[in-house]
């Protein structure tokens, strides 16, 4: 995983995308996403916390998680905040991952589901949480 110190700061300045976008990264694991997803109600857009700056040169503007996405308890109808926390590769066009230094010439990005946070919005000011 890439570190912070590597993303400048033009990196974190997040972004929205549509939830329908982070279908594939929740369907990487089917029991959560059908957990998440039968008894939850989730917003249409979603919250990236790091948004790939211009330095990328095939992906400038890119979204990377981790993702926070509103939604609301079916039963309860109590909002909560699910934050996608992932794990990205940077690739090069030969599909080989690229070291950290180098990582902005990736031509594409395999982003790997690790865990799922559930809690409360009003805790989301801390972060995202994510190990």
């Amino acid at each position: 995983m890439l570190t912070l110190a590597f993303w400048g700061s033009p990196t974190l300045a997040g972004g929205t995308l549509g939830t329908e976008e982070l279908r594939p990264l929740l369907q990487q694991q089917p029991g959560v996403h059908e957990a998440l997803t039968s008894s939850m109600n989730l917003a249409e857009t979603a919250y990236a916390e790091v948004r790939l700056g211009s330095h990328f040169a095939h992906l400038g503007g890119a979204r990377v998680g981790p993702y926070a996405i509103k939604a609301t308890v079916r039963q309860s109808r109590k909002d909560i905040e699910v934050v996608l926390c992932t794990k990205a590769r940077f690739l090069g066009r030969d599909g080989a991952e690229l070291p950290t230094p180098g990582a902005e010439n990736a031509t594409r990005i395999d982003e790997r589901l690790v865990t799922v946070i559930l809690r409360e919005p009003s805790t989301s000011a801390a972060g995202p949480g994510c190990p």
